[in-house]
């Protein structure tokens, strides 16, 4: 049951991705390019790795499985996954972004692929172990105040063996929160949005098995700062950084999360 006050915040979020949606450009819709599609097909685990490139390595490969495209905004990742070889369905709660993701499918030749629905999280109303893998790209941030809700859905919609796998940012470091909001780099976010923590993974870990949490953007979160030729040799230091002292995690900004709902259930 929805409380006036979690009811007021997903009318503001609703609102704030309507108004989004109603501006995005018509050449946006032309992503994900076939060199997007061919990157993530292949995905592979690798020191180079973006969050994203890590995020479909875990779940490659996607060919005939059903996803579920959890808060898919203007649809960009749904496509993305439909054009790996998934079935997919994807939900959003702003009417807009639906439209506007119904329009990318139809642009890519996916529509036949996927079925969008306007639909709030944590009160879906998917069948019970209907998908095999479900997938979130920065949308539990946005969550932040229902997430044993969110997580419960999940695993419950998910087939067992089924794989459930999200891109969040993060801020486990009160100091480096602080920084966030002083440098001149523009902050993309709703008004009742918060980076996550550590701690609000842990309905996830209660509820799943063998969960996997991959850390990203430490130094290379500068590229904000000094352009994205630097990108890569950053991306190279925060994967060794870590496996040389694995406690920097709580300094990175983004996370990729992977949970399994059990095969065998007693």
């Amino acid at each position: 049951m929805q409380t006036p006050a979690l009811t007021k915040s997903l009318d503001t979020e609703r609102e704030f991705f309507d108004k989004e949606a109603s501006a995005l450009a018509a050449q946006e819709l032309l992503i994900p390019t076939p060199a997007d599609v061919e990157r993530y097909r292949n995905a592979k685990l690798s020191a180079g790795n973006l969050s994203k490139d890590a995020l479909f390595a875990l779940l490659n490969p996607l060919h005939g499985k059903k996803v579920l495209d959890y808060g898919c905004g203007h649809g960009e990742n749904a496509c993305l996954l439909a054009a790996c070889g998934a079935h997919v369905t994807a939900f959003d709660l702003s009417p807009g972004s639906i439209e506007q993701a119904r329009n990318r499918a139809h642009i890519h030749g996916l529509a036949d692929r996927i079925q969008f629905d306007v639909r709030a999280a944590g009160a879906t109303g998917y069948a019970d172990q209907s998908f095999d893998v479900v997938a979130g790209f920065a949308i539990l941030h946005h969550l932040h105040t229902m997430l044993p809700a969110v997580f419960d859905e999940v695993y419950r919609v998910l087939r067992p063996g089924g794989v459930a796998a999200f891109i969040e940012p993060v801020a486990d470091s009160r100091i480096l929160a602080k920084i966030r909001h002083a440098l001149p780099v523009p902050c993309y976010a709703t008004p009742d949005e918060r980076q996550l923590t550590d701690g609000d993974f842990a309905p996830m870990r209660a509820r799943f098995s063998e969960v996997r949490a991959l850390h990203f953007e430490g130094l290379a979160r500068l590229r904000r700062l000094v352009g994205n030729s630097a990108a890569k040799p950053l991306v190279w230091v925060d994967h060794w950084a870590l496996r040389i002292l694995p406690p920097l995690r709580r300094f990175y900004g983004r996370i990729v999360i992977v949970g399994h709902r059990p095969a065998a259930e007693h």
